[in-house]
C-alpha cells in the first residue's frame, strides 16, 4: 500500500527542509555527539521507540527533525503526524544530513525535548516509599539501567548526587528505555538530600562489602532510600557520618563484588517485593 506522504505535506503546508545551520538541528547534532551545549536541559530522543512513554509523560517536544524518506508504513505516518502537532518547531532534513548527525543507521527521527524539572517535593510520600539514590555513579548505562529497574520495580524516584555529567546523556536516555523521563530523576548534592531524607523518615540502606546481614534478610518496611555507590570507589565517606543500615550481596564464586547496576537492581527488587508483601497480609 503506497503511503500518502503529499496528504502530510498539504497538511502542514509550513514545513520546510533544513540543514546542520539551522540552530535546533545543530543543537541535535552537538548533543548526540555529546558536546556540550548552554542548555544542560535539553536532550535528543533518536528514533521513534518512546512514542508511547512521550505521550504520557507529556515531554515538551521543542523540535521534531525527520527525513520522509523513513516514514515506511502507516503507523510511522500517525506516529510522525502526533510529533508534528505536539513539538514546538518541525524541521524537514535530507537522509544524507540523518546519517552525519545520527549515532544508528536506521533512524530518520529525531526529538529534541525539555528535562523535566522535578524537585524533592514531587516525590509524593507515602507509607513505603522506595527511592534509590547514584552517589557518583560514572556510567551513564549503569544509571540508566537502575532508573529503568526502579521505574520496573515500582519505585518512587531517583536522586544523582556527586556528579558531574549530564542528567540524561544519550546512552542514559537508551538505556534506560524512556524511564529516565517518566520517573523522577532529581540531581541533588549529598548533604541537602540525607537531610531531606532524614526529615521525611527515610531509612537509609547502603550495600557493604564489609557488612554482616544479607539483603535478603533486611526489613524494608516503610520509606527506604538504596545507596548506589560509585563503580571504582563506592560510597562517598559522608554517608559513614550518619546512621545507615548495611547489607551485603553475598558472592559465592570468584568475583568479589557485583556491577553497579546489577546490585543495584537486585536490591531494588528484594526491597520492592517485600514492601509488596507487607501490603497483602494487611501491614
Amino acid at each position: 500500500m503506497e503511503l500518502n506522504i503529499e496528504q502530510l505535506y498539504n497538511e502542514f503546508s509550513n514545513l520546510k527542509f533544513a540543514g546542520i545551520k539551522e540552530p535546533a538541528i545543530r543543537i541535535i547534532n552537538d548533543i548526540i555527539k555529546n558536546k556540550k551545549i548552554e542548555d544542560e536541559d535539553l536532550f535528543v530522543i533518536e528514533g521513534l521507540w518512546a512514542y508511547e512513554k512521550i505521550i504520557k509523560s507529556n515531554l515538551r517536544i521543542r523540535c521534531f527533525a525527520f527525513c520522509p524518506d523513513f516514514i515506511k508504513n502507516d503507523t510511522m505516518l500517525k506516529i510522525a503526524r502526533f510529533c508534528i502537532h505536539a513539538a514546538d518547531d518541525t524541521y524537514l532534513i535530507s537522509s544524507k544530513l540523518c546519517r552525519r548527525i545520527s549515532s544508528r543507521d536506521d533512524e530518520g527521527f529525531f526529538l529534541l525535548c525539555s528535562t523535566p524539572q522535578y524537585k524533592l517535593s514531587d516525590i509524593k510520600l507515602k507509607e513505603d516509599n522506595l527511592l534509590v539514590i547514584l552517589d557518583g555513579l560514572e556510567n551513564p548505562g549503569n544509571i540508566g539501567t537502575i532508573i529503568r529497574t526502579v521505574d520496573g520495580a515500582g519505585g518512587d524516584g531517583v536522586i544523582i548526587c556527586n556528579s558531574e555529567g549530564r542528567k540524561l546523556s544519550q546512552k542514559l536516555i537508551k538505556s534506560s528505555m524512556g524511564s529516565s523521563f517518566i520517573l523522577p530523576v532529581i540531581k541533588k548534592d549529598i548533604k541537602t538530600t540525607v537531610m531531606w531524607l532524614k526529615n521525611n523518615g527515610f531509612r537509609i540502606i547502603v550495600t557493604d562489602l564489609k557488612a554482616n546481614e544479607r539483603y535478603y534478610n533486611t526489613d524494608y518496611e516503610g520509606r527506604i532510600a538504596i545507596v548506589v555507590g560509585n563503580e571504582r570507589h563506592g560510597i562517598s565517606y559522608i554517608w559513614n557520618e550518619h546512621d545507615c543500615h548495611r547489607v551485603i550481596i553475598p558472592m559465592y564464586g570468584g568475583a568479589d563484588s557485583l556491577n553497579a547496576g546489577v546490585a543495584a537492581s537486585i536490591v531494588v527488587y528484594e526491597a520492592s517485593c517485600k514492601q509488596r508483601e507487607l501490603k497483602q497480609i494487611g501491614f
